[in-house]
């Protein structure tokens, strides 16, 4: 864990939520620099907006050159054009994780989402706090 927060684009725009009673939350930023995106960041929004994230995906492809012969790379600065022209394992797995789920009816989530997994891992997920709500599309 970086001490200070984590950095979020290229200028090192620093964000630090705080650590408990560790250290306390800092403001937010005002603004940010250049900002970056991943393919694989659309891929896992097809269950929840198809639409939106087939049509990320292809405008991705179309104003920068993020789609090579294995796939989309890892990364994309939207503001500057600048591409990460890598394949990253962790950005394929969720690529093909969530083309899975997409195609064959949620085949990988099934597994994890109910039985002795669910009962293991919801009070997990009970003490995480999401910034958007249950429900919101």
């Amino acid at each position: 864990m970086d001490g200070a927060g984590y950095t979020s684009d290229q200028e090192r725009t620093t964000v630090d939520y705080g650590y408990g009673e560790c250290r306390p939350a800092q403001p937010l930023p005002a603004r940010y620099g250049h900002g970056v995106v991943t393919p694989h960041a659309s891929f896992l929004a097809l269950r929840y907006a198809e639409g939106d994230a087939l049509r990320n995906l292809a405008n991705l492809r179309r104003d920068f050159d993020a789609y090579g012969p294995g796939g989309f790379y890892d990364a994309v600065d939207v503001t500057a054009g600048q591409v990460s022209k890598r394949y990253l394992a962790l950005d394929q797995g969720m690529v093909m994780a969530a083309l899975g789920n997409a195609l064959a009816h949620d085949v990988l989530r099934r597994p994890f989402s109910g039985g002795a997994m669910k009962e293991r891992v919801a009070p997990m997920m009970r003490m995480e706090e999401f910034s958007v709500p249950r429900g919101h599309n």
